[in-house]
């Protein structure tokens, strides 16, 4: 009896959508497809990836200023990292900033929604991921997942013309390919931050957006040389500035905490919810163009995302901690 009940007490907490986590999921949901619509106004009026940078200094800048405004106010200071409790979240950060990077580059010649779709393809990166990295055992439903995904990415990714796309077709075709490339990092970086970032989620977020920040920011000396398209207009300020703070500063605070709370898989679910939001906001404000094989696919990465997520059950990592700073 002693050994039933030290077994129930030492099994991990199942992780489920209680009434808060729910709420910030349908808020992440929203902030982040609504994002593709800004990216794609954002990238005519600024490179793509410097663009990528400021959002990310901004909000960085905005995380560290509330840290700051709470220790002062409530005499709460915040917890300091060790050099091993900042690597994670700065790991962290470069993953992510190499999907930034790869998506605001690759928005200047496909849709916003196109985007958000190819996106959606993270969880089925997930699946194998959490196979050979986690040692998650594969079941038979999930190739099935991995079919649905496939075909509704062969779908979205053969339309390659209307309003949204822009330089010749072999463009829009890399521009295909470098959106994966970010979904495949987004897939690596929720596996890792499950696996290794612990800690304040806070002080995660300030390293994370500042790491991925300067990152991006030397990544712009490089692939921004040759590229001049910068104003000040309202437009580009506006658009800059829902990137950086409700888009990425409050978006990141809600995806840690998520993270805590939800498993990997199910967190990469937001991006099942995402196309929606970016397919729906692109054709009311870009008119942008809804086919059939849009629809069609984006139905089919939805149906194999939720397959891949109901069944998988990702390790939970209950009770490890980063290591005290020395």
């Amino acid at each position: 009896m002693a050994d039933t009940e030290r077994a129930k007490s030492e099994a991990p907490e199942e992780r489920r959508f209680s009434p808060p986590v729910a709420t910030a999921f349908l808020a992440l949901c929203f902030l982040w497809g609504s994002t593709y619509l800004f990216i794609k106004i954002g990238v005519d009026h600024w490179p793509p990836v410097l663009l990528a940078s400021l959002r990310n200094l901004i909000a960085w800048a905005a995380v560290v200023l509330v840290l700051l405004s709470v220790a002062a106010i409530w005499r709460r200071p915040r917890p300091v990292h060790g050099i091993r409790g900042w690597w994670p979240a700065a790991g962290f950060g470069l993953m992510q900033g190499t999907g930034f990077a790869l998506i605001f580059w690759g928005e200047r010649y496909i849709t916003s929604g196109q985007t958000a779709v190819l996106i959606a393809f993270n969880p089925i990166f997930t699946l194998p991921l959490a196979h050979f990295w986690l040692k998650e055992r594969i079941q038979r439903h999930h190739y099935v997942a991995v079919v649905l995904g496939v075909a509704g990415l062969a779908l979205v990714a053969g339309v390659r013309h209307g309003e949204g796309f822009e330089g010749s077709v072999t463009m829009r075709v890399v521009a295909q390919v470098a959106v994966l490339g970010a979904a495949l990092c987004y897939a690596v970086s929720l596996l890792f931050s499950r696996k290794y970032m612990h800690g304040d989620k806070y002080v995660n977020t300030a390293i994370n957006l500042g790491t991925s920040g300067f990152y991006l920011l030397l990544l712009s000396l490089l692939f921004d040389r040759g590229d001049r398209s910068v104003d000040f207009s309202w437009t580009a300020v506006l658009s800059l500035l829902y990137l950086a703070l409700p888009g990425s500063a409050l978006a990141y605070w809600i995806l840690f905490y998520l993270i805590e709370n939800l498993d990997p898989v199910q967190v990469s679910y937001v991006t099942v919810v995402n196309p929606v939001v970016a397919v729906i906001l692109g054709i009311v404000f870009l008119s942008e163009p809804l086919t059939w094989t849009i629809a069609l696919g984006t139905i089919l990465v939805a149906l194999g995302t939720l397959h891949v997520s109901r069944p998988l059950r990702l390790p939970r990592f209950v009770g490890r901690r980063v290591p005290e700073p020395d």
